[in-house]
Order: structure tokens, then sequence, then C-alpha cells
């Protein structure tokens, strides 16, 4: 079996754990979910073509279900609209991953110095058994587990900073970036050295240092934007060159 159908038969693995379960929620909103977190993860990567016939059979679910998950999505930045409304997923150039980054520097320091004043004492608790959790998960090479901590840590820090309308801006802005995190974290060098990022960046929090913790998720959120940019610039020169 070549490699492409090697890709192939894994992705379609891959797409079959986002069955949807019944009925703890509404079947819009878990359809939502589970659509958001196939793009997210990487499942769908960037520029995919998304078959509606393909996501009711894998969903369980009709048409209607998906086509009304598809245009919160596409709200959400996350699907974007071709030719005949065909939908796929959205593509990231390297000038809006700079941005994307570049704000979320200052969202992420302002979120640190509202915790640090407002969050009560089991917030600081949680985030510190996040980081562990993280760390423990680059043990085992769990990278899903290692990606949804890392949700799991943002949730908190900005949960807790009492500001949702900020809450809501940084979480559409983080998971535009949900393909470039999946794929960072699936190197293990990377993976290991966000864990010690996060864990010096917990360490600050809990010391209730603001200076200093929003000096370490500012070099967090530089290198790892660094990397994406990098990233996306080497995979557009190759594309116009091959």
């Amino acid at each position: 079996m070549d490699s492409a159908s090697d890709s192939n038969e894994a992705n379609t693995g891959a797409r079959a754990l986002f069955a949807v379960e019944r009925p703890q929620m509404l079947l819009r909103d878990q359809v939502l979910a589970k659509l958001r977190e196939a793009i997210i993860t990487g499942v769908y990567r960037p520029g995919e073509r998304l078959l509606e016939r393909e996501l009711c059979e894998m969903l369980d679910v009709s048409r209607t279900s998906v086509r009304e998950a598809l245009r919160q999505l596409e709200i959400e930045e996350l699907v974007s609209v071709g030719p005949r409304g065909r939908p796929f997923v959205t593509e990231i150039s390297a000038e809006a991953a700079r941005e994307i980054y570049e704000f979320r520097v200052v969202l992420e320091k302002s979120a640190v110095a509202m915790f640090i004043a407002r969050a009560p004492q089991t917030a600081f608790a949680e985030l510190e058994r996040l980081s562990g959790a993280f760390a423990d998960a680059l043990d085992r090479g769990d990278v899903k587990a290692r990606l949804q901590l890392k949700s799991a840590f943002y949730e908190t820090l900005f949960g807790h900073a009492g500001n949702p309308p900020m809450q809501t801006v940084f979480t559409r802005l983080f998971n535009r970036i949900g393909f470039l995190r999946a794929r960072s974290l699936r190197r293990i060098d990377n993976a290991a050295l966000r864990s010690a990022e996060l864990q010096e960046i917990v360490d600050r929090i809990l010391a209730r240092d603001v200076a200093g913790a929003q000096a370490s998720i500012e070099r967090h959120v530089r290198s790892v934007g660094d990397l994406a940019v990098d990233y996306l610039e080497t995979a557009s020169r190759e594309a116009r060159d091959g």
C-alpha cells in the first residue's frame, strides 16, 4: 500500500471517531462541536473540501444538521465557501498567522493579570494540575490529550479572568490556528519545549508574579508564533516553486 493510501486510511479511521453521540446535548450542537474539533485537530486539513454527503454518513445526521454546523463554522472563520457554494477548511496565510499571534500576546498578557487579581484559589490549583497532566501526556506520547489539556489551560485562564467578551475573542483566534498547534505538538521536541514553557507560566502565576507571568506567556506565544509563520512561509514557497 502506498503512502497516499496509508494517509487516506489513517484519516478515514480518525474521522470515524467523530460519530455523534446522543442525546447529552442538542443534536446541532453535537454536530458543530464534532466538526469544529475535527478541523482544529487537523483531521480535516486547511484547504480540504468538506463533502456534505460524507459528513452526513460519518456523523449519522441529516444534511440540514450538517449545513447548520457549516454555516456557524463559516462565521467562526474555520470554514470558507468556494465556487458553487462548496465548503472547505479555511486556509491561513503566514501574514494572517503573524497577526493572530501578535494579538494573542495582548490578550494573554491581559488575561494573566486579570486571573491573578480575580481567580479563586481552586482555579490556581487547576492550572497547576493541568500543567502536570500535560507533562504526563508528553511522557505517554498522547498528542490528543496534550491538545485537550492546552485548550483546558486557556479555558481556565480566560474563564477566571472575569471578562467573557475577551474570552470569546480569544477562543475564536485559538481555534483558527488549531491545525498549527496540532502539527507543532506532534513533534516531540516542540512538545517538550511547550511543556517547559507552560510550567514556567504556571509557576509565575502561582507566585502571583504578574510581570513574570506576562513575560513568560509572551515568550511562549512569540516562540510558537515564529515557528508557525516559518512553517507557512516555507509551505507557500514550496507550493510556488513546485
